[in-house]
């Protein structure tokens, strides 16, 4: 045989044992392999069974693992916790008891007695009314005169009348001349009364009238003596006399404080223009603005703490007495005023402060720490303890919705100074900061978690990734079998 052939020869024997070897050893090498991974390792106490189980919206939880989890429950308790509503506030004063105090004549204005801020009494008040300036005007000495002149013409038709009627009583004179003489002392009468009340209007009392007459009366009888400045002046200078015919004294009309002063001594007074403000101040109109997206929730009545960067540890409480109906267009605000007592003095005009409106009593909420709700996106849900079996305690996760204890700024991006104090003050200061008003979704008495809920979310996420994982990836080894 060739030497060739002999090498064809073995090669071909040698491939049919190795496919014979092949084909007796495939299943025992197979079955080996597959015992050896299908087997459970040896437990050497080097793994650990996970003390949450994750099962729908459920978790349990081992009781070793809340301790160490920061897992902490609480019972759910309705309770009475209003709504409120914060705004920036600002003092003013009450118009309604504001008095514009101006001259009724043009004049000099001369002795100021009154400065800003003096507290002044009205008409009838002890001691009032109260002086503010004196004004020299040549209209009431032409007022003083004209009264004078009205006074001695109803003298002289008086005396006319009285000489008439004993003549008609004689019958020396016919009936219409005592007709026309009492018509005469009628207008003369008028006329007196009218320039009386033209006195009255410049502020001139009874008495200062009555003084007017008895100095004219004075100087009458002086002049006929002979000796008519000696007379008339009484004891007085020549200048004083004058300033007393031509001023007049401008009082105050109410009781109050001088919150407005635009006069200064040597100043000419204009009619019809305002020279003193008197505010009544023990109450003051407290003002705020509210955005439209909050219209809805402020009412006519609703009550409100107002705390002030003067005092902030104070409030002072009142009622929303009015709404504006008309909208800011700048600022896409409507004001909304109350009535403040102030009767102590200590709030002044255009102070800031934080207005607290309570927009809805909350009676019988569910409030909870804020810490107890978990968001996923949109949802906010709560994990409620649904039961517990072998030391195991079991949680659902329970979709709620809610809205916050205060719904924050009405009318202001930025809070001012007394915002941080009202919420340190205001009975909600603890709900306002760290709590949320549950409006559907629990009930009382109820389980909830308020701590370690982050955990508990994330170890069912991570549970359900895993199960999602072995669902939609099975192992390579099982495939093959």
């Amino acid at each position: 045989m060739p030497e060739k052939l002999k090498h064809r020869a073995v090669a071909a024997v040698v491939l049919v044992v190795v496919l014979v070897l092949s084909v007796f050893f495939r299943k025992p090498i197979l079955s080996t392999f597959g015992a050896a991974t299908d087997s459970p390792a040896p437990n050497n106490g080097s793994s650990q069974v996970s003390p949450f189980t994750a099962d729908g919206e459920t978790i349990a939880v081992n009781d070793s693992a809340l301790a160490p989890a920061g897992i902490n429950v609480m019972k759910v308790e309705a309770l009475d916790v209003p709504t409120t509503l914060t705004l920036t506030a600002r003092s003013g004063l009450n118009m309604e008891t504001v008095t514009h105090v101006s001259a009724l004549f043009g004049g000099r204005i001369t002795d100021i007695s009154v400065g800003l801020g003096d507290i002044v009494k009205g008409p009838g008040e002890p001691g009032g009314p109260t002086k503010l300036c004196v004004i020299e005007s040549n209209d009431l000495a032409q007022d003083k005169a004209a009264w004078l002149q009205a006074l001695i013409q109803l003298k002289i038709d008086d005396d006319d009348l009285a000489r008439t009627k004993s003549l008609f009583t004689a019958s020396v004179v016919s009936e219409k001349a005592l007709i026309d003489a009492e018509s005469a002392v009628m207008k003369d009468e008028a006329a007196e009364e009218a320039a009386r009340q033209q006195l009255l209007v410049f502020g001139l009392t009874d008495k200062d009238i009555d003084d007017i007459r008895k100095e004219a009366a004075q100087a009458q009888t002086a002049e006929k003596a002979g000796n008519p400045i000696q007379g008339a002046v009484s004891q007085k200078s020549i200048e004083e006399l004058r300033r007393q015919r031509m001023g007049y004294t401008l009082t105050a009309p109410r009781g109050g404080v001088i919150a407005e002063k635009f006069v200064a001594g040597g100043e000419t007074a204009v009619p019809q223009t305002n020279l003193f403000t008197i505010a009544d101040t023990r109450t003051l109109w407290i003002w705020a603005d509210v955005y439209e997206r909050d219209l809805s929730r402020v009412k006519v009545g609703q009550a409100f703490k107002v705390f002030f960067t003067c005092e902030p540890d104070r409030a002072r409480e009142s009622k929303i007495d009015w709404i504006s109906p008309v909208l800011d267009p700048n600022t896409h605000s409507i004001k909304l005023r109350g009535l403040l007592d102030n009767s102590d003095g200590h709030i002044l005009s255009d102070m800031y402060g934080t207005m607290v409106v309570t927009v809805d009593d909350g009676k019988n909420s569910i409030v909870v720490p804020a810490t107890a709700v978990q968001r996923e996106e949109e949802n906010a849900f709560v994990f409620v303890q649904v039961g517990r079996k072998n030391n195991t305690s079991v949680f659902r996760r329970t979709p709620v919705k809610i809205e916050p204890v205060d719904v924050g700024f009405g009318a202001e991006g930025t809070a001012s100074a007394a915002a941080g104090s009202a919420a340190r003050t205001t009975g909600n200061s603890e709900q306002s900061s760290g709590s949320v008003r549950i409006v559907d979704g629990l009930h009382p008495n109820d389980l909830i978690v308020i701590s370690g809920g982050v955990g508990l979310l994330n170890e069912m996420k991570e549970q359900e990734n895993a199960q999602q994982a072995a669902v939609e990836s099975p192992s390579p080894l099982a495939a093959t079998q």
